[in-house]
This record gives structure tokens, C-alpha cells and sequence, in this order.
């Protein structure tokens, strides 16, 4: 009986030695964070203005910190170094844990691009470039590539009209009509929608077109941001609209609505606002931290899009006349 069972066992056991041979081994080469030295020889690459927040989030972004280094390794220029550094060192953390090196550089590469073949492209602020231009997101929505195909589709037409002024004229409502996405705040499926989410639905809020417009422009280097205000002093509701840079100055305008700078629907409300009530105020967002939260009134607990408080600017822009 002992015999027989010792003769089972063996059996057993080169049984199972020959199908642990006969398996594939398993990878070795696992995702892993960035070494020590891989992240020196990155930073050395950047502005050194930027490295110690650029070291930051590389130990935040996790094993997605590989890609990141990727993509600086990949710039082919001192202004994609510091574009590349720019958006890295401000850019949320759910950004750094995702964002793949092939969107990154394509998005700088298309950023600069447009900044050099632009008549308005050389007279733009650095600080306002980086922050209003090169970013590739305004608020939380689906981050989507859009700044090749928007660029091909409205360069043309941008250049051709000369100025800031007369392509945002051109683009707004334009551009909108063509990407077919009609306002409707009751069909469209959700407020924070990304720039592919609202030309799939073909309807989008405020926000959503404000955050299309705002993707065009940037596509062919103009300077843009979302602004908003949480709600109106009449409690009629929460508002988005698009701010340009044009000349030193910043002026707003409705997205999808024709008309000049400055003299949208809301002008007089938002000029009428209550500075005093934080509800009441009026903030732009902004890629560059700040410390200043934007509300995001679709959704109260994000807490990562950043904005500076422009009330002011409003009520200093003020109509004499009553509202």
C-alpha cells in the first residue's frame, strides 16, 4: 500500500513539473514608477523655473510618470521643453495618472505650430500662451484630441481674416454650425460635455458650447478661456461664456452668438452682479494653478479646475445705463 501511494505521488508530482514547464512565464517587466535617474535626466531637459514642480508630479502620476518622461524626452525644441514643462507641473492629477506621451507632444507640437503661422501669433504674452492656448482641457470634461482636426478644419479661415478680432467674428457662430451642435440645455445629454461628446449629441448647454468654442480658437492660436458665474443675482440660474484675449485685453462674448465684444445678453446682468456674495462673482478659469477654485456647479466636488476672480472687470466695464 505504501508502495503504491509513493508511486502515485511521484507520478503527481512530475506531472505537474512538466505543465509548469510547459506554461509561458509570466512578464517580468511589470509597470513600474519612474527610476531616480530617469526623472534627473527628464528634468534636466526643462526650465529649471519648472523642475521642482514638474518632480512633483511626476512621484504624483504613479507608473503613468513613464509617459510623462516620454513625452518630454520626445520634445523637439526649447519652447515644446517648456510648453511640455508647463502643462505637466499644473495639470490635475487624474491628468498625470492618464495622459499618454503621444497626446501630450501632438497637442504641443500643434499649439506652437499655430502660434508661428498665426499674424497674431508673435504678440502673444508667454504667460498667456501657456495658459490660454497650449492647454489641451478647460474644465472636467472627456479629454479629447481635437486641436489637429479643429486646426485643419479652421486655420484656413483664420488666417484669412487677419486679426483676433475679425477670426473670432468668423469663427463665432460658424465654426459651431459646421461641428453641427445647436444649444439645447433640455437634449443635450449632460452639461460638461467634451468637444466630440457635443458634436456626437449634436446639442450642448452653455458650458459645452463655451467649451467647444474655446477649443477652436485655441486650435488656431488664439487666446481663450471658459468664464462663469454660479449664479445670477436675480437667482435666475448659473451662466458659461468665452472670454478672448485680443491686444492686451480680455472681452467676453456668448458662444454660437453673433455679435462684437463685449455686448452679449448677459452683459448687463453680469455688470449688475453682487461683488459681496462669492455666488455672485465672476471667475475665468485658468490652467496655471492659482488657489482659487472654479465652481463647477454641474458638480460641487471638483475641486481641481482652477480660476482667477475677474468680477471686477465686469462691473468696471459697466453700461451707464440702467440694466
Amino acid at each position: 500500500m505504501k508502495a503504491a501511494l509513493r508511486t502515485v505521488l511521484i507520478f503527481e508530482f512530475l506531472c505537474c513539473s512538466a505543465l509548469a514547464a510547459a506554461e509561458p512565464a509570466l512578464p517580468q517587466d511589470r509597470p513600474r514608477r519612474p527610476a531616480h535617474n530617469e526623472i534627473q535626466v527628464a528634468l534636466e531637459q526643462l526650465p529649471g523655473e519648472y523642475r521642482s514642480q514638474v518632480r512633483r508630479a511626476l512621484r504624483a502620476a504613479g507608473v503613468n510618470g513613464r509617459e510623462l518622461i516620454r513625452a518630454v524626452n520626445a520634445a523637439r525644441s526649447a519652447d515644446e521643453s517648456r510648453g511640455l514643462a508647463f502643462l505637466i507641473a499644473n495639470m490635475p492629477r487624474r491628468d498625470l495618472r492618464s495622459l499618454p506621451a503621444e497626446f501630450l507632444n501632438e497637442n504641443v507640437r500643434l499649439a506652437y505650430r499655430a502660434r508661428e503661422e498665426t499674424p497674431w501669433g508673435p504678440a502673444i504674452p508667454e504667460e498667456i500662451f501657456l495658459n490660454d492656448v497650449l492647454p489641451y482641457v478647460s474644465l472636467n470634461e472627456r479629454r479629447d484630441s481635437w486641436r489637429g482636426d479643429f486646426y485643419e478644419r479652421f486655420m484656413a479661415a483664420a488666417k484669412n481674416s487677419g486679426t483676433i478680432k475679425d477670426a473670432v467674428a468668423r469663427l463665432n457662430p460658424a465654426a459651431i454650425e459646421e461641428l453641427g451642435v445647436a444649444y439645447d440645455a433640455a437634449k443635450r445629454p449632460k452639461p460638461d460635455q467634451s468637444p466630440y461628446e457635443s458634436m456626437a449629441a449634436k446639442y450642448a448647454s452653455c458650458t459645452g458650447l463655451s467649451v467647444l468654442l474655446v477649443d477652436v480658437l485655441r486650435a488656431v492660436g488664439i487666446p481663450a478661456r471658459i468664464a462663469g458665474i454660479p449664479m445670477w443675482r436675480d437667482k435666475s440660474g448659473n451662466h458659461t461664456w468665452v472670454e478672448v484675449w485680443d491686444g492686451g485685453t480680455w472681452h467676453h462674448l456668448g458662444a454660437a452668438e453673433p455679435g462684437p465684444y463685449d455686448q452679449a445678453w448677459f452683459t448687463a446682468k453680469a455688470s449688475a452682479t453682487d461683488p459681496s456674495d462669492p455666488l455672485h462673482r465672476i471667475y475665468a478659469v485658468s490652467f496655471r494653478r492659482t488657489g482659487l477654485r472654479f465652481p463647477a456647479v454641474w458638480n460641487k466636488k471638483i475641486s481641481y479646475i482652477h480660476a482667477a476672480d475677474v468680477t471686477a472687470r465686469y462691473l468696471k466695464n459697466a453700461p451707464t445705463r440702467s440694466p
